[in-house]
């Protein structure tokens, strides 16, 4: 089992820096941290999605977008893999049962694949953000 990091960058290491939680959201979404996700179509959608709010249900896999019109279905996107085992649980805060925030300076994945930011519709339904 890997833990993944979704990004529209590429890196050769993971680098903590701070989050931005949207308005609402727990404070624990905006630490300095490293954020990984045991869900894979969860770091999908993460890289994927355009610039302003997302939201993604991940019971339903829907998603909609603040900004559909900035959604670029062939952008590369980057899934980095992380084996769990080589984080201190000491560095580990769970944020919920789909984001874990690693208070480590930096990680270096054990590998990373790319995707196109299309290949989000294959797991995802876009929904409009008014339903």
């Amino acid at each position: 089992m890997y833990l993944y990091h979704g990004s529209k960058q590429s890196f050769p290491k993971l680098r903590k820096r701070k989050a931005h939680a949207p308005p609402g959201r727990p404070p624990e979404e905006a630490l300095e941290a490293i954020y990984l996700t045991p869900d894979f179509l969860f770091a999908l959608a993460c890289a994927a999605r355009p610039p302003g709010v997302s939201n993604i249900d991940i019971t339903n896999r829907t998603i909609s977008f603040e900004n559909p019109d900035q959604f670029e279905p062939d952008e590369t996107i980057y899934i980095y893999f992380v084996d769990p085992a080589k984080i201190s649980e000491d560095k580990k805060i769970e944020i919920d049962p789909w984001q874990i925030a690693v208070i480590e300076d930096e990680i270096i994945p054990d590998k990373v694949e790319t995707y196109k930011s299309g290949d989000l519709f294959k797991h995802y339904r876009l929904i409009d953000k008014s339903d």
